[in-house]
């Protein structure tokens, strides 16, 4: 997968350089997370960086249900209250977006009845050991939903001065 010249270098993850998801992206994103719950959805958002008229949104099934899940403390969780991206349909998405020229950008999932917050969880998904990101220069978005309703978003890159992920408030359509 191609990467944006220093984009591993940014600080504050991109969250001082970043653009937000256009409206329509938003939309589609709380439109799958709606319609998913009371599960969490997830998925990923590609295109070329600084270029919002390329992005797109892949909703990849959340697996969580067959592959059930463990969280850092050792509670095992299921789709209501994790994701599992599913391998294939990621593989697939990566592969087309390499073959079009385009970048992983960012990352999404859903909070059924909770907050739009990084759980531990998330963090230890998002990085190589607690340490590193997986994907420099990615931004992972959080929809919390309640009683089926999209209500709330963030946003969260790592920092690389903090060496930990920071909150940018979404705005909600």
């Amino acid at each position: 997968m191609t990467r944006e010249p220093g984009a591993e270098n940014r600080g504050a993850g991109a969250l001082e350089d970043f653009v937000p998801l256009p409206g329509m992206q938003m939309q589609e994103i709380f439109r799958q997370a709606e319609a998913g719950y009371p599960e969490e959805i997830c998925g990923l958002i590609v295109g070329t960086p600084a270029r919002p008229d390329t992005w797109q949104i892949h909703q990849v099934p959340n697996v969580a249900n067959r592959d059930p899940q463990r969280d850092p403390s050792g509670v095992e969780r299921d789709a209501r209250t994790a994701y599992r991206m599913e391998d294939r349909a990621v593989l697939r998405v990566l592969r087309e977006a390499d073959g079009a020229g385009l970048e992983v950008l960012g990352f999404y999932h859903s909070h059924p009845d909770h907050d739009a917050y990084f759980s531990a969880m998330d963090r230890e998904r998002a990085t190589l050991h607690g340490a590193e990101p997986l994907w420099p220069g990615a931004f992972y978005l959080v929809v919390s939903v309640r009683a089926g309703r999209a209500a709330q978003a963030r946003y969260f890159a790592w920092d690389t001065i903090r060496r930990d992920f920071t909150a940018r408030e979404a705005p909600t359509i």
